[in-house]
């Protein structure tokens, strides 16, 4: 064990997940099933050009800048230690116990909300490929309900059952669904488009203020970007493994993403019909003499959902299971499956409220897509209060441990003023009834959670001390080759104290 800075608790390294079990493209994956790419490319331009018009590709070029500089931020604390806990250890580094939680319970928020998301639009696209091969009453409220809840268990197991498996499934889907989206935007293109398209450069149709807002829609369309984060004991090599998977998955995903908004204006020839199509990917297949692989189409948006809700389940179980062992939330959090190593307990515990809370709305009324609008916006809440504090917290962060330097609080501030200008623009107007709702719950979620530990910090103070403690020790290599644990420090086990402490 190492003394932890600030005198807090030395550090412990979890011992009930499966360590150093995934490789670089594995790690790759979680992050990249995390944004549900695809999903976006196939519908995000539509949205877009409703604000930024011609112009809706520079709000993803800005959005994508934005986004990896988040990123960098990330690196910057990836690099140098490796937790479960993701930004929630980040942070408590920087800011102490209080900033962790506020982080962590924000993001298991966003984290839950997105895999809400992921399970409810599996429902409009897998109904409208059932319907398409002659299957009746598949697009129905209640085929969407049924649909959503049998997603929410197959997600579920297949997080329980090995976080190999289930990102190895996530990067499958996002390969097959990407691959369908972009063979439609390439054919686009190679057959030059619509003759009416305007010309890349032809911004006559753009505004500055409408640029500046499509960045703020682009920008929710990278949110879980940062989720390999979460595997810090996973990961071979973390502190090399998830700097490049965190900011590898938003250069990669921002290219497609400006591409798709350059080809789709493209196919639809200008703003007005991209922005009228419900199914706009869909659309430009049948258009271009694609009519025959519509339903690999509607397939893969699909498998993209069930990637972004598997990828989701994925990290906010984990942060829960480090908060959880680190005793600020209920112990039993912090078990993992014997055999599996897996958080189950957690995932048990959040994949009720993840199908319920969509399902409950759907009875009440609402369609899946009143659902994605909701859950979407109150989720992107919880990921803009985690990105928010974990930049503040970077200079803190890197000044204790005698390393502070003017670049990285350069990039702290930027950072900070980005996300708070992207914040500002979801809230400001208000919006109307019932999104103007949102935002309360949000705060009545977040004042929830740390209801809760303002409680536990009253009656246990000592538990403080180990909030951000979590930290994977550096593997010492076997002379015979495999790699074993360092010798010898006191390790927290999966159902009690310290192993070696009573």
């Amino acid at each position: 064990m190492t003394q932890a800075a600030g005198g807090r608790q030395p550090a412990h390294s979890d011992q009930g997940l499966a360590h150093e079990s995934m490789s670089q493209a594995e790690v790759m994956a979680q992050s990249v099933a995390g944004i549900a790419p695809s999903a976006v490319m196939a519908t995000g331009p539509a949205l877009i050009v409703l604000f930024a018009g011609p112009g809706a590709w520079l709000s993803y070029v800005a959005a994508t800048v934005i986004v990896v500089l988040v990123g960098l931020c990330v690196a910057q604390f990836a690099r140098r230690f490796a937790s479960s806990g993701s930004l929630y250890s980040y942070v408590a580094r920087g800011l102490g116990p209080t900033g962790a939680f506020a982080t962590g319970w924000s993001l298991v928020i966003g984290y839950a909300c997105i895999a809400m998301l992921g399970v409810t639009l599996i429902g409009p696209f897998l109904g409208s490929l059932l319907d398409r091969i002659g299957l009746p009453g598949m697009t129905s409220n209640t085929a969407y309900i049924v649909m959503t809840a049998l997603a929410t268990v197959a997600a579920a197991t297949f997080a329980i059952v090995g976080i190999k498996i289930s990102t190895r499934v996530g990067l499958v889907l996002e390969v097959i669904s990407v691959a369908a989206v972009l063979l439609v935007l390439v054919v686009v293109v190679a057959r030059g488009g619509d003759d009416a398209a305007p010309s890349l450069f032809d911004l006559s149709g753009t505004s500055f203020d409408g640029v500046t807002y499509g960045i703020v829609l682009a920008v929710l369309g990278f949110v879980g970007f940062e989720s390999s984060a979460s595997l810090g004991a996973e990961a071979r090599n973390p502190h090399r493994t998830i700097p490049r998977a965190v900011i590898g998955s938003a250069v990669l995903v921002g290219v497609l993403y400006v591409f798709a908004s350059i080809s789709s204006v493209m196919g639809f020839g200008g703003v007005e019909a991209l922005s009228g199509s419900a199914a706009p990917v869909s659309e430009l297949a049948e258009r271009y003499g694609l009519s025959s692989i519509v339903w690999i189409v509607d397939l893969g948006v699909a498998a993209s959902f069930f990637a972004v809700a598997i990828a989701s389940i994925n990290a906010a179980s984990r942060v829960l299971y480090t908060m959880g062992e680190e005793d600020v939330l209920p112990a039993a959090l912090g078990r993992a499956h014997r055999s599996y190593k897996t958080p189950h307990v957690a995932i048990g515990i959040l994949a009720p409220i993840i199908g319920l809370v969509p399902v409950v709305l759907m009875i009440a009324g609402r369609g899946p897509f009143d659902v994605y609008a909701y859950v979407g916006t109150v989720g992107t809440f919880g990921y803009m209060v985690g990105y928010l504090l974990m930049a503040v917290a970077l200079p803190f962060f890197l000044r204790r441990r005698g390393e502070g330097n003017p670049m990285s609080t350069v990039l702290s501030v930027v950072v900070v003023a980005a996300l708070l200008y992207v914040f500002y623009k979801n809230v400001i107007p208000v919006p109307e009834y019932p999104l103007n709702l949102l935002l309360p719950i949000f705060v009545a979620v977040l004042a929830l959670g740390m209801g809760w530990y303002v409680v536990v910090r009253a009656r246990r103070p000592e538990v403080m001390a180990e909030v951000g403690s979590t930290e994977e020790e550096p593997v010492a290599p076997h002379p015979d080759g495999p790699r074993i644990p360092p010798p010898a420090s006191p390790v927290r086990s999966e159902t009690g104290p310290p192993v070696g402490q009573s």
